[in-house]
């Protein structure tokens, strides 16, 4: 949850003070609360369906909260301030999510899907050096039966882990998760 710094100097909470001094407290955590409860489930949430367990729920501070414009009548955060934090931060955060799934694709990849290099069109796909390994490609020793730098069904299981990600991340842009879904389901993945 993105949360400015400079919360505590909010007018809103300056006049709240100013008016109903007992109120300050607990609409500050109520408003912590729905802010946080809003950003976990990615859409505006009530302060009433979001008010904390710490404290006995108080209609009188809702009340002042509507009031000074905390939150909108129906006790939600006012639109103009969710889609000015929370969309952009979503937005920030995808992108992020997904530079972060396609580099873990590609950092075990054995080699790159494109040649790297500064024009990508020139660039040759065979080496312009003749490849001679540096070790010996037969098993050392011939009672092994399979060559020492293969893994098996472990190779396997991750490729598949590394397609399942990036599925997951396809659906996520394309809007078909929501942000809690593409967190849970990913988490699931990794473990």
């Amino acid at each position: 949850m993105d949360v400015s710094t400079s919360i505590v100097h909010d007018p809103k909470f300056r006049q709240l003070h100013r008016e109903r001094p007992e109120h300050v407290a607990p609409a500050f955590m109520a408003y912590l609360a729905t802010l946080g409860e809003s950003w976990r489930s990615g859409r505006r949430v009530s302060v009433t369906e979001a008010w904390p367990a710490l404290l006995p729920f108080d209609a009188d501070v809702v009340a002042s909260m509507i009031r000074v414009r905390l939150v909108e009548r129906g006790g939600l955060p006012p639109r103009k301030a969710w889609d000015g934090w929370y969309r952009p931060a979503f937005e920030r955060r995808c992108k992020s999510r997904d530079r972060w799934a396609r580099y873990n694709a590609k950092r075990d990849a054995d080699t790159a899907l494109e040649p790297r290099g500064s024009d990508v069109s020139t660039a040759t796909s065979v080496p312009s050096v003749p490849f001679l390994p540096s070790v010996p490609t037969e098993p050392s020793s011939p009672s092994s039966g399979r060559a020492k730098n293969d893994d098996g069904p472990k190779a396997k299981d991750e490729d598949e882990r590394r397609r399942a990600l990036t599925r997951l991340s396809e659906d996520f842009q394309a809007g078909r998760l929501t942000e809690l879904e593409y967190s849970r389901q990913r988490k699931a993945l990794a473990s």
